[in-house]
């Protein structure tokens, strides 16, 4: 019989002390690969059977754009503030209300002076007696921005159409809501006919103190007073 070659004989696997194979670096790289590749497959198995992920919003992302949208507002805020003829449905027609709450026809200055805590100064007794026409005044006022508004109140003759006293007063435009103005026409010094009355009449003009008139109020046939009276300063009439 033919012994078989030296060189097919195969190597004997390397032993440690106690008879368990031998871990070689060659055989530590192949097991390595071979793992290796086993969890790459399994992980696109794994990733083909997966659904797709959901993206989540990132919550910083969503405060910056919070914050973003506060500082616009702002912004847009005072733009309708400083300018209120930008802000959206103020390009109408501007509209007002006026109307006489109250007439007294017998009211004294002191009368008047007291109702709008003014104080009495340097005038006379006899001028506080003075009797006049203590009208109140409610107005409301919209899409006027809050500009001033020429509010003339004016005291006739109902015999001659004279005007006997005429006040014009600087008011302020509101946003709606109603508010309350008072005036103190008084009589002539002298009648200026016999048994004559007086017809008052408040007129609310635009900014520009142009007609035609925002609005109109009157009170007609006032009995006037039958005595003279004492003169008063100018700006009383």
């Amino acid at each position: 019989m033919t012994a078989p070659p030296e060189d097919t004989a195969e190597e004997p696997v390397p032993e440690t002390r106690d008879g368990a194979p031998k871990v070689t670096p060659e055989v530590a790289v192949d097991v390595a690969e071979d793992a290796a590749s086993e969890v790459a497959e399994e992980a696109a198995r794994d990733a083909a059977d997966e659904p797709p992920r959901r993206r989540w919003l990132s919550f910083g992302i969503v405060g910056q754009a919070a914050v973003v949208v506060g500082l616009i507002g702002g912004v847009v805020g005072l733009v309708f503030t400083f300018v209120p003829g930008l802000r959206p449905g103020s390009d109408g027609a501007p509209t007002a209300d006026l109307e006489l709450a109250d007439v007294n026809g017998r009211a004294t200055l002191r009368e008047y002076l007291n109702s709008e805590g003014i104080p009495p100064g340097t005038l006379s007794p006899a001028a506080l007696k003075r009797l006049g026409v203590l009208s109140t005044i409610r107005y409301t006022s919209s899409g006027l921005g809050g500009k001033e508004l020429p509010l003339v109140v004016s005291l006739t003759s109902r015999e001659t159409g004279r005007v006997v006293c005429q006040h014009t007063y600087r008011i302020t435009a509101g946003s709606g809501a109603p508010l309350t103005f008072r005036s103190w026409s008084p009589f002539p010094t002298t009648p200026q006919a016999a048994n004559d009355s007086y017809n008052l009449h408040v007129t609310l003009f635009p900014p520009d103190g142009k007609p035609p008139s925002l609005d109109a109020d009157d009170e007609n046939d006032i009995a006037g007073a039958r005595v003279a009276g004492p003169p008063l300063p100018l700006d009383l009439c």
